[in-house]
């Protein structure tokens, strides 16, 4: 009798569960609004895009393999290959009147046209794939932002209203203004590392050195992210609230496993089983 009633309970939590995540994705502004004193009121975006066959690639190959001349290096930039061995090429900018670099068959060439899907006009509001679980700001147009079911899938796109952008303090669409400023992430050519979202503590992205759009990335509740001292790279550190078992809320499938150890307390990141996920009630997996 009391197996039936605990399986019960986890059945009934991770119906709640997925539910109240779709439900926290699409609800109206009405019953989503977030008032802050400093930052005023946050609203939901509109859902306007759920297609995943425009999902945006983040990587360009920019391999000098045997097989084409030029290929290239970033959306803007051809590598010249004169080998196959690292260090046998040279990088060149593409010109004002074809700045961008595309692809060919046997070898790549500057263009005036971008790579679809790749080096595109951000403000095509092109989903990404998630990180994720929950909201998650667009590296390049701050007027919208992704809503994201699961890691690995394709994002949904909101957009905020009219004079509105996205505020990764409410993680809802407010109005522009001095407090809820328009972010926008950037990588500089050959950079290799993280880069903060704005003054966010949660939100951040990753420049893999190529020059493209930086793949954004956010921490989980009770973390904040810091960069490493002596390096370009960062991570989120968690603040366990007590020893315990405690939600991963950017994954279900993990949760935060929170320990004494000479005197303080700290944590191991642990995966569930296969098919199931952390339920935040009876702290285990089902």
């Amino acid at each position: 009798m009391v197996f039936l009633v605990v399986l019960l309970t986890a059945l009934v939590a991770v119906v709640c569960c997925q539910t109240a995540l779709e439900t926290n994705l699409a609800t109206s502004a009405t019953s989503s609004e977030l008032i802050d004193p400093e930052f005023g009121v946050g609203v939901s975006g509109t859902l306007v895009n759920t297609s995943s066959s425009l999902l945006r690639l983040t990587a360009i190959p920019g391999v000098c393999d045997g097989t084409k001349q030029l290929v290239c290096a970033s959306c803007t930039t051809l590598r010249v290959c004169l080998g196959t061995v690292p260090g046998q090429d040279l990088t060149v900018t593409c010109p004002t009147d074809q700045p961008y670099c595309n692809f060919g068959t046997t070898s790549d060439r500057c263009s005036a046209d971008p790579i679809p899907d790749v080096c595109s006009d951000p403000t095509q509001n092109v989903p990404v794939t998630c990180s994720a679980v929950g909201k998650l700001p667009d590296a390049s147009n701050c007027r919208i932002y992704h809503g994201c079911l699961a890691i690995g899938e394709s994002s949904s796109i909101y957009t905020c209203p009219a004079g509105y952008v996205f505020h990764p303090g409410l993680e809802l669409c407010a109005l522009e203004n001095l407090f809820a400023r328009c972010t926008r992430l950037q990588c500089s050519a050959n950079f290799l590392g993280h880069v903060r979202y704005g003054n966010s503590l949660r939100f951040y992205g990753f420049c893999d050195g190529t020059g493209q759009t930086p793949i954004v990335f956010k921490c989980p509740n009770r973390a904040n992210f810091a960069f490493i001292a002596g390096t370009t790279f960062g991570e989120c550190v968690y603040a366990c609230p007590a020893q315990g078992n405690f939600p991963n809320t950017n994954d279900p499938a993990t949760y935060f496993q929170c320990f004494w150890a000479n005197r303080r307390l700290r944590y191991n990141v642990i995966r569930c089983p296969a098919g199931t996920t952390f339920n935040a009630t009876l702290r285990i997996c089902t």
